[in-house]
C-alpha cells in the first residue's frame, strides 16, 4: 500500500498552485460594477472539458512542483453548477489518491459566491462532504443601502442584501475565519466606514475592499485591507 503524507497547509501561504475553473457565465445578479459582460445560462463548462484539464494537470506532476494546490471555482455564480462541481471534485480526489499524487491531502477547493443559494440542500451536502478541504468567500458589500446600490437581481432589479445576509450566520458558523470582499465605486464611497463596521458587527472580521477598476474610479484602482483580531 502506498504511504500518504499527513495533511499539510502550505496552500495558506500563497505558495500553492492555483487552478481555476470558470464553470458558468450565469448568475442571479446583474451587479453594476461586474467585469463579466454577456452573462448567460448557455455558456457552462462541459464535464468532458473539466476532466481533460484535470487529467492534463495531474499527469504532469513533474511540471507542477508546488507543494499544494487550490482548485478554484468561479463564474458567474459557481454554486449554480454545484452538481458539476461535485463531480469534478470527486474526480480530482479519486485521481490524486489513486496516483499517489504529491498534492493529495494538500489541496483546497475554493469558492467566491454571491451567497444567495448558499443554504440550499445540494450546496450544503457538498460543503459537508468537503469541509476539511474547503474555503468559501461570500461577497457582501456592507450595509443594506450600500450593497443594494450595485448588487441587484438581473430580472427584477431588486437589491440582494436580505437574501445574502440571511445566509451569513450559517456561513460563519461553518467558516468562522472567512473573509469577504467589498467593492466600491464613486457612488458608494460615502458608505465605506459604516459598511466595514456593519460587517464587523455581523461577525466578519476580515474585510478586503477593492475599488472598481473602470472609469468610475479614474485610471488607477486601489485596494484596501482591514482585519480585526
Amino acid at each position: 500500500m502506498p504511504q500518504y503524507k499527513k495533511e499539510i497547509t502550505s496552500w495558506k501561504s500563497g505558495g500553492g498552485k492555483t487552478v481555476t475553473f470558470i464553470v458558468t457565465k450565469d448568475c442571479q445578479l446583474a451587479c453594476k460594477y461586474c467585469y463579466l459582460v454577456g452573462k448567460n445560462s448557455k455558456e457552462r463548462m462541459p464535464w468532458e472539458i473539466a476532466k481533460q484539464a484535470i487529467d492534463y494537470i495531474l499527469s504532469r506532476e513533474n511540471e507542477f512542483k508546488e507543494e499544494s494546490v487550490i482548485w478554484d471555482f468561479i463564474g458567474g455564480e459557481p454554486f449554480l453548477e454545484i452538481e458539476l462541481i461535485d463531480r469534478i471534485c470527486d474526480y480530482i480526489k479519486v485521481e490524486m489518491f489513486s496516483h499517489n499524487h504529491h498534492w493529495f491531502n494538500s489541496y483546497r477547493f475554493s469558492f467566491s459566491t454571491n451567497g444567495i443559494n448558499y443554504h440550499e440542500d445540494k450546496v450544503q451536502r457538498f460543503i459537508e462532504k468537503n469541509r476539511k478541504h474547503l474555503s468559501v468567500g461570500i461577497t457582501i458589500d456592507g450595509t443594506e443601502i450600500k450593497h443594494d446600490l450595485n448588487r441587484i437581481y438581473k430580472i427584477s432589479g431588486k437589491g440582494s442584501y436580505q437574501d445574502v445576509a440571511h445566509n451569513i450566520p450559517l456561513w460563519l458558523k461553518q467558516f468562522p475565519e472567512a473573509a469577504t470582499k467589498v467593492t466600491i465605486s464613486s457612488a458608494d464611497i460615502p458608505y465605506i466606514k459604516e459598511s466595514v463596521l456593519h460587517l464587523y458587527s455581523l461577525g466578519i472580521h476580515e474585510v478586503n475592499i477593492n475599488c472598481v477598476f473602470e472609469d468610475v474610479c479614474g485610471k488607477r484602482g486601489m485596494i484596501f485591507y482591514s482585519k480585526t483580531n
